[in-house]
């Protein structure tokens, strides 16, 4: 009986989430809109969950720089909330075994806010990621930034300072940079304009604006060489303080850390004498 109405709790809870999803009001979908006009269907039924999905915020830029598709994205956020509201079964079992049943209505609940929880922690993780993934493509850009400089300073247009650095270093970064280079000289455009786009789609202004200097250089560049090296040093500047501020909140962390662990220890070594006494 008592699995019964875990299983219950949970559908419930299912439930809820649905009926929550259906009664918030979404944005406009300009697809359903000219579906509507023309007489069609405006989603197939396989595109009911894709379309429930569409509402939510996707961090785009976020995506793009890890390299992770919107899709992917989005079956990540499904099976962590799937994973939220099954959680409390097997604990409500674990309850029933050792002769602590629950009433129906804590895992319901505590299904809901755990689905909640769950369902958050890709958004997280993908912030996270993504913000160590902007660091590290600044410190190596603040590199290429010099070595696009030492290249003016040898003569080189501004096409072949941008292409140079990347022949011959390695590293994800460079690799973007050469994609999005070797794609405008397929294409036939200018590579800075790559540049420019890349810089949008990752969220690196620092890219766009090298991209706007190389667009603006000319042949002569001594005004163009010392922007780019103070484009470099400020990048560098930014970087070092980041990575302070990193270092000192990570300090003000630690007795928080010590804290949580010492009160989970103390959590082990009272249970036992606590579960008699409620015995």
């Amino acid at each position: 009986m008592n699995v019964l109405a875990m299983v219950s709790g949970a559908l419930i809870s299912l439930g809820l989430l649905i009926v929550m999803n259906e009664l918030r009001p979404g944005p406009p979908q300009l697809d359903a809109a000219l579906a509507r006009l023309n007489g069609a269907p405006a989603h197939a039924r396989g595109d009911w969950i894709r379309v429930r999905l569409a509402r939510l915020p996707i961090p785009r830029d976020d995506l793009a720089l890890l390299g992770i598709s919107v899709e992917r994205f989005n079956l990540q956020r499904v099976s962590f909330l799937l994973v939220g509201l099954l959680f409390p079964v097997p604990l409500s079992l674990l309850c029933a075994l050792v002769g602590l049943p629950l009433h129906w209505a804590i895992p319901a609940g505590s299904a809901i806010v755990l689905a909640v929880l769950f369902a958050l922690i890709p958004d997280i993780s993908t912030r996270r990621q993504a913000h160590e993934r902007r660091h590290e493509f600044r410190a190596a850009l603040a590199t290429y930034l010099d070595m696009v400089a030492l290249e003016r300073a040898a003569g080189a247009g501004p096409p072949q300072a941008l292409q140079a650095p990347v022949d011959i270093c390695t590293g994800w970064v460079f690799g973007q940079i050469a994609q999005v280079l070797q794609h405008a000289k397929r294409a036939g455009e200018q590579p800075w304009r790559g540049l420019a786009t890349l810089g949008e789609r990752v969220g690196i202004p620092q890219l766009t604006e090298l991209a706007d200097i190389a667009e603006d250089a000319g042949s002569e560049g001594t005004r163009v060489l010392s922007t780019l090296l103070a484009k470099a040093q400020s990048m560098r500047t930014t970087a070092l303080a980041d990575t302070r501020a990193k270092a000192n909140s990570r300090t003000s962390e630690m007795p928080i850390a010590i804290g949580v662990s010492i009160f989970g220890f103390l959590v082990l070594v009272c249970f036992p004498a606590i579960y008699r006494i409620m015995s």
